[in-house]
């Protein structure tokens, strides 16, 4: 990948990783115009492939569709991760000390509770520095949350 636009995605593409990020389950291409609407079943298979290209989402399974068989597709990153690449690669692609100062008053800026914002920043950093005193990389959970600040 390396291009600039490495981690840019177009319209379409991004409705359609929108709809596989809230599916909480692989989909067929089938699958997504239903969820959507907007999509065809066209756009859909395009997307589908310049995604599975990129990297954005895999093939899961090959999967029984009425008589015959196809794909189904999940992500190969989440929102929140690809929020921070994008964020970091096409928006503030200079150095990352300048934009994690940038991105964390952006974040203040745009909370309406600041203090609830102070308080999951806090549990964030103590279970960092737990996890790194007990010899572990991560600080435990699936929340999304904890991947999109450690790549800071």
């Amino acid at each position: 990948m390396g291009k600039k636009d490495e981690f840019a995605l177009s319209k379409r593409e991004l409705d359609v990783m929108n709809v596989l990020w809230g599916a909480g389950k692989p989909l067929i291409a089938s699958d997504i115009p239903e969820r959507d609407k907007r999509l065809s079943i066209n756009t859909v298979q395009a997307v589908l492939k310049k995604l599975l290209q990129r990297g954005f989402i895999k093939v899961d399974k090959i999967v029984h569709s009425g008589t015959v068989l196809t794909r189904s597709y999940s992500p190969e990153i989440t929102p929140e991760e690809y929020a921070v690449k994008y964020v970091t690669s096409e928006i503030f692609p200079f150095g990352q000390s300048m934009f994690r100062t940038g991105f964390l008053d952006a974040l203040f800026e745009s909370t309406e509770n600041e203090e609830e914002l102070i308080g999951e920043l806090e549990e964030f950093i103590m279970k960092k520095k737990d996890g790194r005193k007990g010899g572990e990389e991560g600080c435990g959970g699936d929340n999304g949350f904890h991947a999109v600040l450690s790549d800071l």
